[in-house]
């Protein structure tokens, strides 16, 4: 699974997703899109986020990390 089959449907984007990309280049991620991105990580990964994780989640890097923290490793399209 890539960064971007995660969280573009969530972001409502088809733009390439960057590591640097946050809630103050993306638009669409506001506080509701924040609460889908946690909903969508806890049911990939199958586990529960804890409170820290949840509020570290800042940058698409931080998804990134928290992901790869459960267990699952997604891609991130370098271009």
């Amino acid at each position: 699974m890539t960064v971007d089959e995660l969280l573009q449907p969530i972001l409502n984007t088809t733009a390439p997703l960057r590591l640097e990309d946050s809630r103050e280049t993306i638009p669409e991620w506001d506080s509701l899109a924040q609460i889908n991105i946690i909903a969508a990580i806890e049911d990939v990964t199958g586990g529960e986020l804890s409170t820290e994780e949840v509020l570290g989640i800042k940058t698409v890097a931080h998804v990134l990390n928290v992901c790869r923290a459960h267990g699952l490793e997604l891609t991130i399209n370098e271009s």
